[in-house]
């Protein structure tokens, strides 16, 4: 289990160098912590199209109803 920890701290760049604050802090925001605004994009970007493909899914929908309903009144005036 310790390898483990110390393979995550090293993942994610907090290990201790010779000034125990500044180094660790530096080395998570330079690596791990600056991929968190890339995630951020990412997931902002995969929710926009999840909701512009459900809005559109959503105004073809009404659209085909709206178009059966002219239909059938266009057949009932013949």
């Amino acid at each position: 289990m310790v390898h483990f920890w110390h393979w995550l701290i090293d993942f994610l760049g907090i290990n201790f160098g010779q000034d125990s604050f500044s180094t660790h802090m530096y080395n998570f925001w330079s690596g791990f912590g600056s991929d968190i605004t890339e995630f951020a994009i990412i997931g902002t970007l995969i929710t926009v199209y999840r909701h512009h493909v459900n809005s559109s899914r959503l105004f073809n929908r009404h659209l085909v109803e709206m178009l059966q309903v002219h239909k059938g009144e266009k057949e009932k005036q013949e």
